[in-house]
């Protein structure tokens, strides 16, 4: 019996579907911008996968924005993405990138006779520590809109004071993590879930607390943290190393801006 060949032919659908699952991303100057920090991510996080003997399984993308980092996840080798926005106008940007994504994965899947198809998925509502509704700030950054109002005075630098300056305050829907990974497993979702990445100003802790059950899945964890009360209320770094320590994780590795007020932590399972 002759064996199936494991050649497949190129196909020029890749080409148009990567394009167009990059093209809300880049802005009309800034490709360069958006491969020199998606570079940087794949080097950092990668890394850190590496260092602590994680494997890509799924993650759960907390502020995803316009979805910014769907590639690096991709790249990294994570199969299962979840993104969730909470501003209306910002969510359609992710949408589409998800949904184009979505295509240029599956087509690649096929060409790669992958067993296990990529998953993306997309929310749109804030996730905290309880489900409703709640104020949300939209800056005039839209990357630093927030649950939490802004603290402008922690900021000395004048564009920085300029870009959390509030737009508008909209009512947006929230969710805990809990249940909203509840509602898509009960709509037929199988995926698997062991990162979370956290870019939510501010509102961290709140995000933390709501997702109680998720996190005893949970081997990875990457977060931003507050040096400088930055968002009234936000969470200190003391205050999510106590939380999660009582759930199992230890600090592996960090890094803080201190001109800028914040940092990033990366939290790993104890072993």
């Amino acid at each position: 019996m002759n064996k199936p060949s494991i050649y497949h032919e190129h196909s020029p659908q890749l080409d148009t579907l990567w394009k167009k699952s990059v093209a809300r991303i880049w802005s009309p100057d800034g490709e360069t911008g958006w491969y020199d920090q998606s570079l940087r991510e794949v080097m950092v996080l990668g890394t850190l996968l590496r260092k602590f003997r994680i494997e890509p399984q799924g993650v759960l993308y907390l502020g995803a924005h316009s979805g910014y980092l769907l590639w690096v996840w991709l790249l990294l080798g994570y199969r299962n993405v979840l993104m969730v926005e909470p501003q209306e106008d910002v969510f359609k940007r992710l949408a589409t990138v998800a949904k184009a994504t979505s295509a240029m994965a599956m087509v690649r899947d096929q060409m790669l006779d992958c067993e296990e198809p990529t998953q993306i998925h997309v929310a749109q509502c804030a996730i905290s520590d309880h489900d409703g509704e709640a104020d949300f700030f939209v800056m005039a950054h839209s990357m630093l809109s927030s649950l939490q109002a802004p603290n402008v005075t922690e900021f000395g630098q004048q564009r920085l004071r300029e870009a959390m300056s509030v737009n508008e305050r909209v009512t947006v829907p929230v969710r805990t993590l809990d249940s909203l990974l509840r509602e898509l497993a009960e709509g037929g979702s199988d995926t698997r879930y062991n990162t979370l990445y956290l870019n939510i100003q501010g509102a961290e802790l709140k995000a933390l607390q709501g997702a109680r059950q998720t996190l005893k899945h949970i081997e990875f964890i990457h977060l931003e943290v507050n040096i400088k009360e930055r968002y009234v209320g936000a969470p200190t770094a003391e205050d999510i190393d106590t939380f999660l320590g009582e759930l199992g994780f230890e600090p592996g590795w960090g890094m803080r801006y201190p001109t800028i007020g914040n940092g990033h932590t990366a939290y790993v399972r104890k072993r």
